[in-house]
């Protein structure tokens, strides 16, 4: 999917590629709901950033989220990755997500479709409470196609940041409790964005084999804490 303003997409199946020179563009499609306003979304992404100053507003943030947007994923990674959805008709936005007022692209997808998602040997599954539920041959994810579904009722991303072999889950809470911050490890990382409850996508796994922490960032609709810093992280093996 190439994305021009105004670009017009048969509703199915719908491939995305993306291509970027560093790990944080994140490109993302979403459908404002409710007569809300791109203006309104910048003014909302703020608050939900700011949760350290003020957890409350930036859980009120993220319940306009649920009740004004669909988000159907993204994908952002060094080079070239791709990832597949089901898009029905109606209007879109493509935009990176963290300035979408400056960077968003209105597309339209028309036509009827009855079309599913491409069968998978490997998930991701978010669910509640917070946590992953990984799924693979071994207990491990190859390169390759992996279903990313959030079956839980708030919006969630899921992110693969490389870390050192025999990191554990418990390394990852004690990280978040002294205050260190896993991604910053300088290894590969592959985040696949934001999924509306409901929502599932293909995503095709390009990153080198070995240990990575598997994270959410977006902020509860309860606490305003971002739910990794509560508990949703794991640590996955890529083979």
């Amino acid at each position: 999917m190439a994305i021009q303003q105004g670009s017009t997409l048969r509703a199915g199946l719908i491939s995305v590629n993306v291509t970027s020179a560093y790990a944080a563009a994140d490109p993302e499609t979403f459908q404002l709901r409710n007569g809300a306003t791109l203006s309104q979304m910048d003014v909302k992404i703020a608050e939900a950033g700011n949760w350290q100053v003020d957890a409350t507003k930036a859980a009120e943030a993220m319940q306009w989220f649920v009740r004004n947007t669909t988000f159907y994923g993204g994908l952002s990674a060094v080079g070239q990755v791709s990832y597949t959805t089901v898009l029905k008709d109606g209007s879109y936005y493509a935009a990176q997500v963290n300035n979408p007022s400056a960077t968003a692209r209105t597309f339209r997808v028309l036509g009827k479709t009855q079309a599913t998602l491409p069968a998978t040997n490997q998930s991701i599954t978010l669910k509640e409470p917070d946590r992953f539920v990984v799924a693979g041959s071994g207990g491990k994810l190859r390169g390759g196609p992996l279903r990313v579904s959030n079956d839980s009722g708030e919006l969630h991303f899921a992110q693969l940041v490389q870390v050192q072999p025999g990191t554990t889950d418990a390394d990852i809470t004690a990280w978040f409790a002294g205050g260190a911050n896993p991604t910053l490890t300088g290894g590969a990382v592959l985040n696949f964005g934001t999924q509306t409850p409901g929502r599932a996508a293909v995503v095709d796994v390009t990153v080198p084999s070995g240990t990575y922490a598997l994270l959410d960032y977006i902020p509860d609709t309860t606490s305003g804490m971002p739910h990794a810093f509560g508990g949703m992280h794991a640590v996955v093996t890529v083979a």
